[in-house]
């Protein structure tokens, strides 16, 4: 009987360390070191000129809430040891706009910040939901992406050249929710020759019927922070309107790849299982 009773204390025992260990790494590890997550796209329609080229993806850095200076400069120093030569940023410079509105120190923190990432062939960036919730927040965060270099692509297509005339396409699509996503106009003359990237906040917008993937060769997202507690087999445990069906990693949709970004910042609660904050980086091989 004693036996019996220790045998059970011990396996209470290492279960409630097997949970205070999983507590200990999604509140005081996980949240805090970001993952570089490379992948290399191979394609015969990225030019030579383009061959090796890093593309780096950051997103979601929800500023003024958990996500502080220490917090997002070292993460900027992770981004910095990719070595990217583009830099895209998906949306969200800071969280619940509304309630914390960013004090002038808070705007020189976040600006100086995006400021110091290099990036030799561009810096480009697309609003999210929490940069669009008003006025006063879309004229703030377009400000500091201003003044840290960022051309703002919404709704827009750009060529992206590296010393020759030969380019890829970079198309920018506003955010579904708060935003004004115009399909038709970005497409315009697009042409499946070309490498295209189509960079949107949320994810789910490519439900939209009008949106012809067969033109896109990879798209980039975030907005669902990859659900921050993401359990397999289940999914992600909190799930947005925006990225309800495309939540977390990546999907291939017909012969486009699409890329759902976990982000950098939290919300709600510092903490993350299984969705570590991540930067996307990607590099381009020609492909003969």
């Amino acid at each position: 009987m004693v036996k019996k009773l220790v045998k059970i204390v011990s396996v209470l025992l290492l279960f409630a360390l097997l949970i205070a260990g999983v507590f200990f790494y999604s509140i005081y590890y996980s949240v805090d070191h970001v993952k570089l997550v490379n992948e290399t796209i191979s394609s015969t329609k990225i030019p030579t000129s383009m061959n090796d080229i890093k593309i780096a993806f950051i997103s979601d850095i929800k500023y003024h809430g958990f996500m502080k200076k220490e917090r997002l400069s070292t993460m900027m120093e992770t981004l910095e040891t990719a070595g990217a030569d583009i830099v895209i940023f998906g949306g969200d410079v800071f969280t619940s706009f509304e309630e914390q509105k960013p004090d002038s120190q808070t705007v020189r923190e976040i600006t100086s910040l995006l400021q110091d990432i290099k990036a030799p062939l561009g810096k480009f960036a697309v609003l999210g939901d929490e940069d669009l919730v008003s006025k006063e927040a879309k004229q703030k965060v377009t400000t500091i992406l201003y003044n840290s270099d960022f051309e703002i692509i919404t709704n827009k297509k750009l060529q992206i050249r590296n010393g020759s005339k030969d380019s890829i396409t970079l198309i920018g699509l506003d955010s579904m929710i708060n935003g004004n996503p115009n399909v038709s106009k970005p497409f315009d003359n697009i042409s499946s020759d070309e490498f295209n990237i189509m960079v949107t906040h949320c994810p789910d917008i490519i439900n939209n019927n009008e949106i012809n993937t067969k033109y896109l060769d990879i798209i980039l997202s975030g907005h669902s922070l990859g659900g921050q507690i993401y359990l397999p087999l289940i999914g992600a445990l909190q799930k947005s309107e925006g990225a309800d069906t495309y939540s977390h990693g990546k999907y291939s949709i017909n012969e486009t790849k699409l890329y759902v970004s976990n982000g950098l910042g939290t919300v709600n609660m510092d903490m993350r299982l299984f969705a570590r904050p991540q930067i996307l980086i990607f590099r381009l091989v020609h492909e003969n």
